[in-house]
């Protein structure tokens, strides 16, 4: 049930803001969650000391991590945490909505907010712990936060003032874009409308998974358990240093891709044994590159994703090489995959067919899952099969007792990609859609690894009854 409370109200009551203070504004949990997600200000010992409506402070000490040549502040680092301030008492202003890469998010509710412009004026040397105080307006809170209700972008400048004890040192204006993930992915199907932070964000899982795959091929070739070599590429900086830090808080998570390209190789080479002809649709492509590093001549592959997606595989692969596959534009959250595929000239659902679901069930809520699985329903016959993984329902709800496994979950929501869908029993999804498990498996059995952890992540293959 959705619950409107007027703007104005959330932003002058009391008792909203206690609310938002206890869920949103814990200081220190909030400080550790920046130092997380940004290291550079663990390594100077920043803290968040107070946020109220349209006001934040926080504290750069002075130590030898945070000082110069002079035993002054470094200049850059004030720039740095008085950046961090203004984003703070901005924040203030929107109410229990969680920001991406310092909150974790569960649906659209989430916002997205960058730094666009900063210019800084330095009056004297800090020389003592440096306080940073940033102010908005009361007159000017509730035309932000209506704008950002309403999914309209904010671009707004913030002043940022920088004290030792009572001695102002530096003033700073900082100018913020901010927009909630409703109003960023209203362009996402048109690639020259389709706003530049949102492709940021479509790109960024697929680079960390392309980039834990990239992992597996620093190893010495007869230690690789698969080999890839378009990873790398693919990846790119972006993606193995994603993969590098969710790496640290779940190590077990490259083992889980490796796992997972194993399995699903594996199944793709079975099913086109004895076979003339067929077809594979991937569903949700990214930067998956294994009908391009596999020799599959007898399949006509059909790579399904967002345009923008396409487009970055067409930048990337050589199509004259392999004619075979082809590209399939679709948002599954507005169009079925039977309708767009059926719009293909070339495409025969009579024939076997490979269906691939990868790493995408976990993504969606209830109803997209049930128009994705509807339209496979009505696609698949006797002589097709889907590879489909999936979480457990523990895993979402962070019932498991795993560290690591709650410290993902929580990593992939402050993302912006949170995970929010799982099934304890796959059983749920054949009897309503009509479907037997062929096989069934979690990703220790793969590798052969006893750990627990690794029985929330699972594999299947489905058949039509």
């Amino acid at each position: 049930m959705s619950i409107h409370f007027s703007t104005s109200f959330l932003l002058h009551s009391i008792d909203a803001w206690e609310q938002d203070r206890k869920e949103r504004f814990n200081l220190e949990a909030l400080t550790e969650s920046f130092h997380e997600s940004v290291p550079a200000l663990d390594f100077i010992d920043w803290k968040i000391t107070a946020v109220e409506r349209g006001y934040a402070e926080t504290m750069l000490p002075l130590i030898p991590n945070s000082s110069n040549q002079y035993i002054a502040h470094q200049g850059p680092l004030m720039l740095l945490a008085a950046e961090y301030t203004g984003g703070l008492a901005l924040t203030s202003l929107f109410h229990l909505v969680p920001i991406i890469g310092f909150w974790p998010s569960v649906d659209d509710n989430a916002g997205y907010m960058w730094g666009v412009k900063a210019s800084i004026k330095w009056l004297t040397p800090s020389c003592h712990n440096l306080t940073c105080k940033a102010k908005i307006e009361k007159e000017k809170w509730e035309g932000l936060a209506k704008r950002f209700a309403s999914s309209n972008k904010i671009v707004v400048t913030i002043p940022v003032k920088m004290y030792n004890g009572e001695k102002l040192v530096a003033v700073a204006d900082f100018t913020y874009w901010v927009q909630d993930l409703n109003g960023l992915k209203r362009n996402a199907f048109d690639v020259e409308k389709i706003d530049l932070l949102y492709e940021h964000k479509t790109k960024t899982t697929a680079k960390l998974i392309v980039g834990l795959r990239a992992l597996e091929q620093e190893k010495p070739v007869e230690q690789r358990r698969f080999d890839d070599p378009y990873a790398f590429m693919l990846a790119g900086k972006h993606g193995i240093t994603l993969a590098r830090r969710f790496s640290i808080a779940t190590p077990q998570l490259q083992n889980m891709i490796v796992a997972r390209t194993q399995h699903l190789d594996e199944n793709v080479l079975q099913f086109s044994q004895g076979k003339t002809k067929f077809n594979v649709v991937n569903i949700g492509a990214g930067y998956d590159s294994r009908f391009w590093r596999m020799n599959i001549e007898k399949a006509m592959i059909y790579d399904l994703d967002l345009p923008i997606m396409l487009n970055e595989r067409r930048r990337i692969f050589d199509y004259s090489k392999k004619s075979s596959i082809h590209n399939v534009e679709i948002d599954l959250e507005v169009k079925s995959i039977d309708k767009t595929l059926f719009e293909i000239p070339n495409f025969d659902y009579r024939l076997p067919t490979f269906y691939i679901w990868e790493g995408g069930s976990m993504y969606f809520k209830e109803e997209f899952i049930d128009t994705i699985m509807t339209s496979l329903s009505k696609l698949m016959h006797r002589g097709c099969s889907l590879w489909l993984d999936f979480v457990t329902e523990d895993l979402i709800r962070c019932c498991t007792g795993i560290k690591e496994a709650k410290d993902f979950i929580t990593n992939i929501r402050k993302m912006g990609e949170p995970f929010i869908n799982g099934y304890n029993d796959i059983g749920y999804l054949t009897e309503k859609y009509n479907f037997t498990v062929e096989t069934s498996t979690h990703s220790g059995s793969v590798l052969e690894i006893t750990e627990e952890i690794y029985q929330h992540y699972r594999f299947c293959i489905l058949k039509a009854k």
